[in-house]
């Protein structure tokens, strides 16, 4: 028998996540569609929105406890801080995160908010217990919110590709690619390109549907 087919299910399983690293520290595709979305540390991709806005709110956290900022600014304008802060998401759908630069200030601000946000709900006159539930519920949405708008973008940009969705063949999947085949996983991204191709068609058919 090969080497391929004596390897464990959960060895194959392992060896098929460790192929999209990549994408797991990018959570967009190389390819120059998803650029403003990404910085770059030596030779790694990292996603601009989760590693500039999450650090930043834990860093918030930890300085404003540290700082005594409570002592500077009363603990009741913290909701207001937070809420203008992130309400900067906003600029996103509005397209004004089309510069890097300001994607990067953006998500830095929605970072700093968060932890205003997550300062004052612990401040709250509750039990602790209620303050978790409170806490759990708020950034539950928050983060869902941001996730679905970041899912809807990612395949809506590749909606709008030549190729949609046809990552079995996209260069931004290269990368991918090569390490499915260089740990002898199957590539099971070459599944996506019936749906490419469907979704091509759609598209021939609105275009022809367009009134000139």
């Amino acid at each position: 028998m090969s080497e391929t087919k004596n390897r464990s299910k959960i060895l194959t399983g392992f060896l098929a996540i460790s192929a999209f690293w990549p994408l797991i520290l990018s959570h967009h595709p190389e390819c120059d569609k998803f650029e403003n979305h990404t910085i770059n540390i030596g030779k790694v991709r990292f996603c601009i929105g989760c590693f500039i806005g999450y650090p930043t709110a834990f860093l918030g956290i930890f300085l404003i406890d540290l700082l005594n900022i409570s002592n500077i600014i009363p603990v009741d304008y913290f909701f207001i801080i937070s809420i203008i802060l992130i309400s900067t998401f906003f600029m996103s759908p509005l397209h004004l995160t089309r510069v890097k630069f300001v994607k990067i200030i953006q998500k830095f601000l929605i970072g700093l908010g968060s932890s205003f946000l997550f300062c004052w709900i612990w401040s709250l006159p509750n039990p602790p217990l209620t303050n978790y539930f409170i806490f759990s519920y708020t950034f539950t949405i928050l983060i869902g919110v941001m996730n679905f708008y970041h899912v809807y973008g990612f395949l809506g940009t590749c909606y709008k590709c030549n190729t949609p969705f046809s990552w079995g063949r996209c260069n931004g999947f290269d990368a991918i690619r090569s390490n499915l085949t260089k740990f002898k996983v199957v590539n099971f991204l070459y599944h996506f390109d019936d749906l490419s191709k469907q979704v091509e068609e759609r598209k021939k058919r609105k275009n022809l549907k367009k009134p000139d």
